[in-house]
């Protein structure tokens, strides 16, 4: 295998690394890009770099966050961690070689890759880890570019805490090249106390400096010796990134023990084995159900309704989380009395969910409430989320809703801390500077085509709420203003998720106040179904219901009251249909 050979290979093989990773994270992955980005709030200001500055491992995270700022786009997004993984390769066999490692051996420093990349593909694991093993390499790679062995240890002397307090705890991988650098030429030159003090020298220091920190900084010793923002949550580490640690620390090492044979056979070898290995463990580690969600949940705050709908029909959303999403999407398009039950439905867990103490499933109900008009409950569910999110950090999301709800409510002085932190982003600024002039300005927020509306739907007087008896929160709300529309279908929509067919008899009647130029198809169905319970004909039957849902109604009837199959039999005929919800499952 000549020179120019060996280089298009390698070229060409980092070349597929960088145009894979862009594929991934911007065709099959964009949902988690989105969900990174809204839960942090990166500013351009001084307090707040001094704030990440301040502590280990702030460099590393001030970066990282930097960096997920642009995961707004998510092609940019997948643009930053293609960069990232391939500059991470190249850095890694650029250590490798330092070791004396043949070129045959290339594909290997992909494994440290794919393993990272396994572990992005996590939504709880952040930036931070990429960004941290990138200076560290750079580190390393400098370190072996010193060839006077003194200067090379007060270098690493030097660099020990400096790297410590840049990347955290990931200084430990340039600890171990360090020292089994030492090692190796120890045991080439057969001199060994030296070398082994100075080895024993090193790991000391490097355990030394947590140990002084924990005393200056009040975080846990353990957090200091693990890492502290590598993941979302603080109380967890990830084996994986032990995992990470010892790849990035041996395999330069190990590989420099392989022989060489013969070249074209052995490449091609360890080009598919990694590769067909890579594919697999980074396939492993993606969960494409919460991928769904995710991109459920972003196409609903970019208000893209009918997007949610069309993707629901290729295939039924079955989480309450996305079922959330999907009926507020039907709801804001006039579609939920006719096309609810076309798809799977959870009951009002799916419609709007209770309360739960965790970061990311109020965020569709509290997008639900804010649209129907309960503004101060939208802020109640979205200022919890954003307060449970694990690592502490504030959400671009949840702040721009906390200024539009403080906004409609007439809550200027609070709109205005939530606006002028979001004037100091990069993908805000521009909103958040023009919706500083809606400030006290009564005139052109009821003008605004959103708030304007949410301030007339919106509750006037003060009750107590109950999401025990959510069908009343959403009557009274209904009966404030009989045009808020989506309020009345929710009503119904709850009442028929519960199966209470009494209460969707006494509040049917309000729809009357409504502009209806039908009645929706899944109201005509339970209305024929109660119509059948205590008649034996249509005669007299007070609504205008469409005769084939008269002459499915009989044929349901006659099929479930005869065939032993029936039920699976009429899932398959009439899965789409308010009876199938209420009958069958």
């Amino acid at each position: 295998m000549n020179l120019s050979v060996e280089k298009i290979g390698k070229t060409g093989l980092t070349l597929l690394l960088a145009i894979t990773a862009f594929v991934f994270w911007n065709n099959y992955y964009p949902a988690h890009l989105l969900y990174h980005e809204q839960y942090q709030l990166f500013l351009f200001d001084g307090a707040y770099l001094w704030e990440r500055l301040s502590v280990p491992e702030g460099f590393a995270d001030y970066i990282a966050e930097f960096l997920t700022q642009f995961y707004y786009h998510p092609w940019m997004g997948a643009l930053i961690l293609s960069f990232l993984l391939t500059a991470i390769q190249l850095l890694c066999w650029a250590l490798v070689k330092k070791f004396g490692t043949l070129y045959i051996y290339y594909p290997l420093s992909f494994i440290p890759v794919f393993v990272l990349w396994h572990y992005l593909a996590d939504e709880n694991a952040m930036l931070s880890l990429a960004v941290a093993i990138l200076i560290v390499l750079i580190a390393g790679n400098l370190y072996f570019l010193i060839k006077n062995t003194r200067l090379r240890l007060i270098y690493a002397l030097g660099c020990i805490p400096v790297l410590y307090w840049l990347a955290g705890t990931i200084v430990y991988v340039f600890i171990g090249w360090v020292v089994l650098s030492i090692l190796i030429e120890a045991y080439r030159t057969r001199t060994y106390f030296s070398p082994l003090f100075c080895s024993l020298g090193l790991i000391a220091w490097g355990i030394l400096i947590p140990l002084v920190t924990a005393y200056f900084l009040q975080y846990p010793l353990l957090r200091l010796l693990r890492g502290l923002e590598y993941y979302r949550f603080p109380e967890v580490f990830p084996n994986i990134i032990y995992a990470i640690g010892l790849l990035l620390v041996l395999i330069p090492v190990v590989s420099s023990l392989f022989p060489l044979w013969n070249k074209r056979i052995g490449v091609i070898i360890e080009v598919v084995l990694v590769a067909c290995w890579g594919y697999n463990y980074v396939k492993s580690g993606c969960d494409f159900s919460k991928e769904e969600s995710m991109k459920y949940d972003w196409m609903v705050r970019e208000k893209q309704w009918n997007e949610i709908i069309r993707m629901a029909e290729s295939k039924t959303p079955t989480s309450p989380y996305s079922v959330t999403c999907l009926n507020l999407a039907l709801g804001m398009t006039g579609q939920m009395g006719d096309r609810m039950f076309e798809f799977y439905q959870n009951g009002t867990e799916g419609l709007l969910a209770k309360y739960q103490r965790d970061f990311t499933s109020p965020l569709p109900t509290s997008e639900a409430f804010y649209y129907l008009g309960m503004i101060n409950t939208a802020q109640r569910f979205t200022f919890e989320a954003m307060e449970a999110i694990p690592n502490f950090r504030k959400s671009t999301r949840c702040f721009k809703r906390l200024a539009e709800t403080n906004l409609i409510n007439g809550q200027y002085q609070v709109a205005a801390k939530y606006l002028h932190a979001l004037s100091k982003t990069l993908f805000y600024k521009d909103w958040a500077e023009e919706t500083l002039g809606y400030l006290g300005n009564e005139k052109k927020i009821n003008a605004h085509p959103e708030w304007g509306w949410l301030r007339k739907a919106r509750y006037t007087e003060d009750f107590l709420f109950s999401d025990r008896e959510m069908d009343m929160m959403l009557g009274l709300l209904y009966q404030h203003n009989y045009q808020n529309k989506l309020a009345f279908e929710y009503l119904l929509a709850y009442v028929m998720q519960q199966r209470d067919i009494d209460k969707f008899m006494r509040y049917y009647p309000l729809g009357a106040h409504s502009d209806y130029d039908h009645i929706p198809k899944h109201y005509q169905e339970l209305l024929v179904y109660v119509w059948t319970q205590t008649h034996n004909s249509w005669k007299g039957m007070p609504w205008s219901i469409y005769p084939d849902v008269m002459r499915d109604i009989m044929d349901f009837a006659k099929i479930f009251s005869t065939q032993s199959n029936a039920r699976e039999y009429l899932k398959q005929r009439y899965g789409q249909t308010y009876w199938n919800y209420l009958l069958l499952n």
